[in-house]
């Protein structure tokens, strides 16, 4: 599976350490989290729109300081990660979608764009998702009330 994850879902895993996650580690969106950079790193592909990156990256410098954030941009681009920057048809696919699903950010727009342009599958903390009909490949961890494993698999096409 290739993966695209949201900003949020690099805060969880970027987090794991600090007490107050360790003490939910047995959560079931934690659970997910985890499961999911665990393939990352045993070799599925991950795919991270340049936007998902730079507010990563901002939230870092913010709260680790810039030299942290410029150390994990370094990082990232010695893996083998692949960083998708935006282009004219990709922006083409975000305008399409938002027209379909009204009130996404530009960002959350861009990330499900290269999701579909990757074949990617989402993996986010964003209720902003959960307007995309089911069937898109999209993993909204701990925002279906309704669910008793705290994540929801959204399951039809979202374009």
């Amino acid at each position: 599976m290739t993966y695209a994850f949201d900003t949020n879902i690099y805060q969880v895993w970027r987090n794991l350490n600090d007490p107050s996650v360790q003490r939910i580690m047995n959560h079931p969106s934690i659970q997910t989290v985890t499961r999911c950079f665990l393939d990352v790193e045993d070799g599925d592909p991950l795919v991270i729109p340049r936007i998902i990156l730079t507010e990563h990256l901002v939230w870092i410098a913010k709260t680790e300081g810039f030299d942290v954030a410029m150390e994990v941009l370094d990082t990232v681009h010695d893996s083998v990660w692949n960083v998708i920057y935006e282009d004219e048809q990709l922006h083409k696919l975000a305008i399409e979608i938002g027209s379909r699903y009204g009130g996404m950010g530009a960002a959350d727009l861009l990330l499900a764009a290269v999701a579909k342009q990757e074949g990617a599958t989402i993996v986010t903390m964003d209720s902003d998702f959960k307007k995309i009909k089911p069937g898109n490949r999209c993993y909204c961890i701990g925002i279906d009330s309704r669910s008793n494993s705290g994540s929801s698999r959204v399951t039809a096409p979202v374009y």
